[in-house]
């Protein structure tokens, strides 16, 4: 910071004034360090320095924080091989800490909505700490209610898919987020087949 003082003589004296604890502090809140740490770890492929930053039974939820949830690993959570086949990409909006969580709203995007001409809609992701500011778990929990998103094409495919797949979508082998492969293949087929374009 920079302060201006007038002297008598009416020339300027420049007194630059460096407030350590300000800027030790950087405003960061210490859960939202955490979190960043955690995130470029993941981003760094270090999986063992991530894995330091989440406790022991760290869970993840989706949509409601009900039941034991899955388990949520310095690798990824369940959908970590279906983000990596789709190129899941999304946004960070209004990050806000409160008590011992951290949520921000997040718009995300993959090929597997450009596929079925889907477009993203927003879901608030919620970490929990516990008291040893250790991600303790994690809710994705969609705000927009299924019967008030836009139109896309999953019907047009799942038709398409019973009539020639009888049966597939609904085995265990394609519960989503289960063999991304097969469902990036069988949806290319079907664009193919009904004349739509190819995602770029």
């Amino acid at each position: 910071m920079t302060i201006f003082v007038m002297t008598s003589s009416r020339f300027p004296m420049f007194l630059t004034m460096t407030f350590t604890m300000l800027l030790a502090s950087g405003c960061t809140h210490p859960l939202k360090q955490v979190w960043q740490e955690y995130r470029q770890a993941k981003k760094d492929g270090d999986y063992e320095k991530a894995a330091l930053y989440l406790a022991d039974d760290a869970r993840i939820w989706f949509n409601k924080k009900e039941g034991p949830g899955h388990p949520l690993r310095a690798r990824g959570g369940p959908y970590k091989d279906w983000d990596k086949e789709f190129n899941g990409k999304g946004t960070k909006e209004k990050l806000r800490v409160k008590d011992r969580t951290l949520s921000y709203i997040s718009y995300e995007n993959n090929d597997y909505f450009r596929l079925i001409e889907r477009v993203p809609t927003a879901a608030r992701v919620t970490y929990y700490f516990n008291e040893d500011d250790k991600i303790a778990g994690m809710l994705y929990a969609g705000l927009t209610p299924r019967n008030k998103r836009p139109p896309d094409r999953f019907c047009e495919f799942e038709k398409w898919a019973e009539e020639r797949y009888p049966g597939l979508l609904d085995s265990e082998e394609m519960d989503i987020p289960n063999n991304p492969k097969r469902w990036r293949e069988v949806l290319t087929e079907w664009r193919a087949d009904v004349g739509l374009l190819p995602i770029e």
